[in-house]
């Protein structure tokens, strides 16, 4: 209500009947004004008051999501308004959390353009005690951010193409030079002995093995990768990965830490490929672990957080440092002596595969900390209660 309209409120007795009637038309005006901005927003309204019944809802949303076919949505409860069931329990669950803002994705079957990918966005007005959900249509940016994706694919196979053409040089420059050496006692001698030849071919034959593992990792790394996703536990994950190493760890004088959380929400996911990347972490913290280190540990965590259930492998080895830690995920950038540098390229592929994330922190000579983030299905999310807990 403007501070006019206030004023005028207050001192009503005192106006003519002119006067009211110029209020009233002078507010019916700027109500039919903000109903035609709201209504030709890009964004649908919803508003409910303290019992879940509809106030307001605009025109747009009514084409965005599935509504029940009404006369009147005003002074009706949500559950009778709106036909997506998910949608409904994330309403309830945004009321009993207590929270200012909350967020969820839905996909929205329509018959015109298909799968849908649609956010709500909750928030509080506490002024009216009332509960407001704007839902926007974010097809298009997924669309667009698949195409960035896809475009970023590219850039980073013309990338570790030209590094498969410079890790396949050394191997192609020794068998050139052994060829040659060869070739040119075949003609000081006239012949070569078996042994001799043995020398020669030995040497060959590993440059040949090496360059045939880095065509082989190259095309595991580029090629699309067949992901194969279902609802899992990510505990049981690590338990099975942990079994397979946990005999050499043993052997290595490492001691294993396992801080696993309970009732951790299951995700959508493919349970080998999550398995490859912590035991690539686990390898990795192995070998980044000094000799010398006294009392070497590894650690491995799952906790939720923002959605997100997380897995974190942690060691106290050699660490790195900022510019190391800024080039790790690239392809063919190693800090070992040996391997081809595309662990952590193919480990990123994978979180990204998955809508999740890896992200890392070390410092030098303290350790590493690398965590795999994984999102929570929506419909797993409703089965939280208010402390996170399933």
């Amino acid at each position: 209500m403007s501070q006019f309209v206030k004023k005028a409120s207050s001192k009503i007795e005192k106006l003519s009947n002119e006067e009211i009637l110029r209020i009233i038309e002078t507010q019916t005006n700027d109500l039919k004004i903000r109903n035609y901005i709201l209504d030709n927003s890009i964004e649908g309204s919803l508003m409910l008051d303290g019992s879940d019944n509809v106030i307001y809802l605009n025109a747009t949303l009514t084409n965005l999501i599935t509504l029940y076919p009404r006369k009147k949505y005003t002074d009706v409860n949500v559950s009778k308004v709106i036909a997506d069931s998910d949608m409904v329990a994330f309403i309830r669950k945004f009321r009993k959390s207590g929270k200012d803002t909350m967020e969820e994705y839905f996909q929205v079957s329509d018959p015109v353009h298909g799968q849908r990918s649609v956010i709500c966005i909750a928030s509080r007005v506490s002024e009216i005690k009332a509960l407001l959900f704007v839902f926007r249509d974010m097809t298009f940016f997924n669309r667009f951010k698949e195409e960035f994706r896809k475009n970023e694919s590219l850039a980073q196979m013309t990338t570790m193409a030209a590094g498969v053409a410079h890790e396949i040089k050394n191997p192609l420059a020794s068998i050139s030079i052994y060829l040659q050496l060869m070739d040119k006692m075949m003609e000081k001698n006239g012949s070569m002995t078996r042994e001799e030849a043995k020398k020669y071919l030995d040497v060959v034959s590993e440059e040949v093995d090496r360059i045939n593992k880095i065509a082989v990792d190259f095309l595991f790394a580029v090629k699309p990768m067949k992901v194969n996703l279902a609802i899992c536990n990510v505990n049981d994950i690590v338990k099975k990965t942990v079994s397979v190493v946990s005999a050499e760890l043993k052997e290595k004088g490492i001691a294993f830490k396992q801080h696993l959380a309970v009732s951790l929400p299951k995700v959508l996911a493919d349970s080998s490929l999550i398995q490859q990347s912590i035991l690539n972490l686990i390898n990795n913290a192995m070998q980044a672990m000094p000799e010398d280190r006294k009392d070497p540990a590894i650690t491995v965590s799952t906790f939720m957080e923002n959605d997100m259930v997380k897995i974190s492998v942690a060691d106290n080895g050699c660490g790195m440092t900022e510019e190391q830690m800024s080039k790790i995920f690239e392809p063919y950038y190693t800090t070992k002596s040996s391997g081809t540098g595309l662990g952590l390229t193919v480990l990123f592929k994978i979180m990204k595969q998955h809508e999740g994330d890896v992200t890392v922190s070390s410092t030098p000579g303290v350790g590493s900390e690398f965590t795999l983030q994984i999102p929570v299905p929506s419909s797993e999310r409703f089965r939280l209660t208010d402390d996170g807990r399933a």
